[in-house]
């Protein structure tokens, strides 16, 4: 009986054991399937919203055009008695709808270019007539460079040309109506410079012309509207100047003109509508500047006008398709700037306009073909930027854009013929670079045409009777 018992029990403990391992076996097999289903969630929003995710579109249009056909089809028939004939015609009208729609959509985005025979920075840029792309001199490894390079857009690739006959970084270029270059100071192994050299492209040669009255290091030069070049201020290693010069290419003279009102270098020279020249911020003999003066050509005078609303130097002025002035970033005092303003020549002031997005110093802008402006790198104060954005002069706001493939400050930016924009060398994150880039703006356009069903209308014009 015992024995009975005992093996019952046993019996009870198995059955217990197993419908205990059932529902273990159960949850396992429901956690498996709930852990199953959330990792297939996750997978298919990965695929949704980050790997499959469709190129963002800078903007759209789309435009929809309705033609319309019209076919008419006319019978007539003709019953003839007696006494009376009976003319009745039938008109058949078809008519066919067509609708095309035509999307057009603007992306942009930058790519990577052949690089430079040499790593450089504080070289020049100069968009030549023949669509080549001439860089200058520079700086890197306690050299200061005299080599230069041609950048064909059409192979995307760089050529060494002729040497110049001086090394230097921190100088000035200016694309002259013969075609030619000019290049004007800097500093080079020795001292500061004042000599100046054209570059021909026909001959891809380097020429020793007049040097200026003055050595210059980061002054501003700017291309007056008689062809004459104009530079403006620098540092000669002693002192910063206020002085200014104007070079004549037809004989290759410079001649001494007005000083400015103020002492300034790492400022910018802006060429106006009315052929004025905007000199504007930089670093004079005791501080940052915010003021501006205006010079004219036909008295060789400067004038005060309006102070911008910050002080800065190593900023950017570009002008606008209105002639106005957009000035943004630089630095003051250790802190660099994220403000910019818009200065109207024809009411000679200046107003506040929307702050980029970053700070930024010894940064590029381009004006592109669209009317807006290109803001690319320089530094923030501690390191360089690899942030690019762009200024709509309709709204006065700045858009970021995607960024560059190499941080960069002291580098250069060139419009190309082809609207693009060639971005290269200057000094990267923890080194002087060679590599360049391109930010194109591109456009795709779709063609969708939709043919609606042929409507048809019949109808009978009433009999005409004769007799």
């Amino acid at each position: 009986m015992d024995t009975n018992k005992a093996y019952a029990q046993l019996d009870i403990e198995q059955v217990r054991s197993n419908k205990w391992w059932h529902h273990r076996w159960f949850k396992i097999a429901c956690l498996c399937f709930i852990i199953l289903a959330v990792l297939t969630i996750v997978l298919v929003l990965l695929l949704k919203f980050v790997i499959l995710v469709p190129e963002k579109l800078d903007s759209t249009t789309t435009k929809t055009t309705t033609l319309s056909t019209i076919t008419t089809t006319i019978s007539t028939l003709t019953t003839t008695t007696t006494s009376t004939t009976t003319t009745t015609s039938s008109i058949t009208s078809t008519s066919t709808i067509i609708t095309s729609t035509i999307t057009t959509a603007r992306h942009s985005g930058w790519s990577n270019t052949g690089n430079m025979t040499e790593l450089r920075m504080e070289h020049t840029a100069s968009l030549l007539q023949n669509g080549k792309v001439l860089v200058t001199a520079g700086f890197y490894d306690d050299t200061h460079l005299n080599s230069s390079e041609l950048y064909d857009p059409l192979t995307g690739s760089w050529t060494s040309t002729g040497s110049m006959n001086q090394g230097r970084d921190g100088h000035t270029a200016s694309l002259l109506p013969n075609g030619k270059v000019l290049v004007t100071g800097g500093i080079g192994e020795q001292d500061y410079l004042n000599h100046a050299e054209l570059y021909d492209p026909s001959t891809e040669t380097w020429t020793v012309t007049n040097s200026m009255k003055d050595k210059r290091n980061f002054a501003a030069a700017c291309l007056l509207a008689d062809g004459n070049v104009l530079v403006t201020g620098g540092f000669n290693g002693d002192t910063i100047l206020d002085s200014v010069e104007v070079y004549d290419p037809s004989t290759g003279i410079w001649t001494t003109t007005g000083y400015m009102a103020e002492a300034r270098d790492g400022h910018t020279a802006s060429l106006l509508p009315n052929g004025k020249v905007l000199a504007a911020g930089g670093f004079s003999r005791h501080t940052f500047q915010n003021t501006a003066e205006l010079y004219h050509p036909s008295t060789g005078t400067w004038t005060t006008t309006d102070s911008m609303k910050d002080r800065r130097d190593y900023h950017t002025a570009t002008v606008l398709t209105n002639g106005n002035v957009l000035v943004t970033g630089g630095s003051y005092g250790g802190i660099t700037q994220n403000s910019a303003e818009l200065y109207d020549f024809s009411t000679e002031t200046w107003k506040t306009v929307g702050s980029m997005n970053n700070a930024r110093h010894n940064h590029q802008a381009v004006l592109l073909n669209d009317g807006k402006v290109l803001v690319t790198g320089g530094s923030n104060g501690s390191r360089a930027l690899h942030t690019a954005e762009l200024y709509d002069p309709s709204t006065e706001l700045w858009t970021t854009i995607g960024n560059m493939n190499n941080a960069r400050d002291y580098h250069t930016a060139c419009l190309l013929t082809d609207g693009n924009v060639l971005v290269a060398g200057g000094s990267g994150d923890s080194t002087d670079l060679n590599t360049a880039e391109l930010y194109s703006r591109s456009i795709r356009t779709s063609i969708t045409i939709d043919k609606m069903n042929n409507i048809q209308d019949n109808h009978e014009i009433s009999p005409l009777t004769n007799g």
